[in-house]
């Protein structure tokens, strides 16, 4: 598998902007290839939105487990409207991992704003392949959303040791 970082302002290419509906990424292989799309999150396409809004809802709402103490309705309702205001901040990027060749298979996304990892997210079957370090920029130093996993990963990998969780940023 190919990892080199190829970043693409897609707000900046319109043509780099995807065709037809999200597909499953599929087994990764070592010549899989992958581009990083990179959006200022008020701009990003309506499909791209429309799949980060469904992944972070979905991963975040199971991924932490105080997050199932909520009710479902008034997860999903409250929920929308934190991650809608935190991808309209004028200061907020996305980027969005996809095949070079298929910019309509997703497999992971990132929503950063200064030095704050807002969310992250690999789709299961693309883990352990390094695709969340290529979505995440070198000067984050805080983390506003946690799941059980990203607990883990800053606990023990000694690359994010330096990263602060603080829900407040």
């Amino acid at each position: 598998m190919s990892l080199e970082k190829q970043e693409t302002d897609a707000t900046e290419r319109p043509s780099e902007q995807p065709s037809s509906d999200m597909k499953s990424p599929g087994v990764l292989d070592a010549k899989t290839e992958i581009s990083i799309l990179r959006f200022m999150s008020p701009r990003m396409d309506e499909k791209y939105q429309a799949y980060v809004y469904s992944k972070w809802l979905k991963s975040f709402r199971y991924g932490a487990a105080f997050m199932k103490m909520v009710p479902s309705r008034q997860y999903y309702e409250s929920y929308h409207k934190l991650i809608e205001t935190l991808l309209n901040k004028p200061n907020s990027f996305t980027r969005i991992a996809v095949l070079s060749d298929d910019h309509d298979v997703f497999l992971g996304f990132s929503v950063t704003r200064y030095y704050t990892l807002d969310y992250i997210y690999v789709h299961k079957d693309c883990r352990e392949h390094g695709i969340a370090t290529l979505l995440m920029p070198q000067n984050m130093k805080y983390v506003s959303h946690l799941t059980n996993t990203g607990s883990d990963i800053i606990r023990n990998n000694p690359n994010y040791k330096h990263l602060t969780y603080n829900p407040f940023t």
